[in-house]
């Protein structure tokens, strides 16, 4: 347990480190709030309702979706890439703290638990009073809300650490990592929620594992307007695949491009 706390002790002070560049970061987001708060607002001038979600709702799920899109939309997999560049993942991988651990309890959890006390909380009740969003109803719609946040943030780590294994092979995962973010902001509902996509595509992207992610699954918790499907998903009677699974497969992956780069670094040698 002290590890984990002084790993997350890290990621607050390199916070603390850099403060100037955090309040940038709160700027863009409101900024980014503003921006689709208006487009909504326009969009919602001529009637009440919108797949029977109201104004206040769509203001609600805006604040959300920003203020999670701008926690996961940077990654791991870019420090994963300048790693492999640089040369350092081989000091990673020595270190006597296994490499997955840290980066999810220093980067994903740590970074999350400073966003969350810093700007998390502070930036939605700000902007939930002045543009007029609406809170969860009952103590288990929150509870059902941060769990849903939780499983997001194991679900885009490992996502991310996929992406960032690419790099082992490219040298580089940049493209990669940004059609990632591009991809997820547009299937999770990031960008647009899922209910105004075409009923046959949002029925696919329904059972698509990024529909659990925080933007879209959060924001039916908050508003009670979680389906049959997410039912029968907190129910345990859901047939999707676990994040047991993800891991395992991560996990041959990472084997597989270590022992490919032990045998590049074996032929360099022979040849020096």
């Amino acid at each position: 347990m002290k590890k984990l706390c002084y790993l997350i002790k890290i990621t607050f002070q390199t916070k603390f480190a850099y403060i100037k560049a955090f309040w940038f970061n709160i700027f863009g987001t409101a900024v980014s709030i503003l921006i689709y708060y208006f487009l909504w607002k326009y969009v919602f001038q001529s009637r009440d309702e919108l797949h029977g979600f109201t104004a206040a709702q769509i203001t609600t799920y805006v604040i959300l979706s920003r203020l999670l899109s701008s926690q996961f939309s940077g990654g791991i997999n870019r420090e994963f890439a300048e790693w492999v560049q640089r040369g350092d993942i081989v000091v990673e991988l020595l270190r006597p703290v296994p490499l997955v651990f840290t980066l999810f309890w220093k980067k994903e959890l740590g970074e999350f638990l400073f966003f969350f006390l810093f700007k998390g909380i502070p930036v939605t009740i700000l902007a939930s009073l002045i543009l007029g969003g609406i809170g969860p109803d009952s103590a288990a719609n929150l509870i059902l809300f941060f769990t849903s946040v939780l499983i997001s943030i194991g679900l885009m780590f490992w996502i991310e650490i996929m992406v960032g294994l690419v790099s082992f092979f490219t040298l580089s995962s940049y493209g990669l990592g940004y059609t990632k973010t591009a991809l997820m902001s547009i299937l999770s509902g990031g960008i647009v929620p899922l209910f105004l996509f075409p009923e046959g595509v949002a029925r696919v992207l329904d059972y698509m594992p990024f529909a659990g992610y925080g933007f879209s699954a959060g924001f039916r918790f908050i508003l009670e307007k979680y389906t049959a499907t997410v039912g029968r998903f907190l129910s345990g009677t859901s047939d999707r695949v676990g994040d047991s699974s993800l891991e395992t497969g991560v996990d041959g992956i990472l084997r597989f491009a270590m022992k490919k780069t032990s045998w590049y670094r074996v032929a360099d040698g022979n040849e020096n």
